[in-house]
């Protein structure tokens, strides 16, 4: 227990200092700096996992959607060391993270043998909600451009990830789930500004970046820290 809370406080130290300095602008510095941040919640994971041994199947389950989710912040931040192959860097960021929801979703399903009618209409209702974001692009002033199809898959995961974990905390009322549910929303919130940056124009300014980082790493540090409480 100690070792869990002592790496998510200096967890919490790395990711404000990093949440500072990207702001400023991206960077190879600011690469590896974004890497020990993404460290950090997956360490915190891991050191909850120890804690928490009995229920190490969902430990493990965050943990790999965590990893997946650390090559995504690699690949998307590539794209700005390395601007003549953003394409590239910017579909393989949507695809591990999509990847990534798909462990975050199936801990939850598997721990708690959720009906999988409710788990389908989590992720229809989370299609229509994808669907919706790319059709209300033009008046939003978004441009997808050739990213729609990967935006719509994409949105479609993270959506029925805070979907599905509002259903487990409503249905199970644990604190596990309450954490994971605030850090699915704020995850997804983050993705709002982050769609707002990438696809619109005026968005790149230092708060929007600040508040799009601060917002996911909140949220990657609480689903983290759902594995300490899982079975509790």
């Amino acid at each position: 227990m100690p070792l869990y809370y002592l790496t998510l406080a200096a967890g919490l130290i790395v990711t404000v200092g990093f949440l500072f300095s990207r702001s400023k602008g991206a960077s190879v510095k600011n690469l590896f700096f974004k890497m020990a941040s993404s460290l950090c919640f997956l360490l915190t994971g891991v050191f909850a996992v120890i804690a928490n041994p009995e229920n190490a199947v969902y430990g493990v389950l965050i943990i790999m959607g965590g990893i997946l989710g650390l090559c995504g912040d690699i690949t998307l931040d590539l794209k700005y060391v390395y601007p003549n192959d953003s394409h590239p860097y910017l579909n393989s960021g949507f695809i591990f993270f999509a990847i990534g929801h798909v462990f975050y979703s199936g801990a939850m399903i598997w721990y708690y043998q959720l009906e999988w009618w409710w788990v389908l209409a989590c992720v229809a209702v989370a299609f229509v909600i994808a669907v919706g974001n790319v059709l209300s692009g033009k008046m939003l002033k978004l441009d997808f451009g050739r990213y729609k199809g990967i935006v719509i898959l994409y949105s479609t995961f993270l959506a029925a990830t805070a979907l599905i974990s509002i259903l487990a905390a409503v249905v199970t009322g644990t604190t596990a789930m309450l954490l994971f549910a605030v850090g699915a929303v704020l995850f997804l919130l983050s993705d709002v500004v982050l769609c707002f940056t990438y696809f619109g124009k005026g968005w790149d300014k230092a708060p929007h970046i600040f508040i799009n980082h601060l917002l996911y790493y909140a949220g990657q540090f609480l689903i983290a820290s759902s594995i300490i409480f899982i079975g509790k």
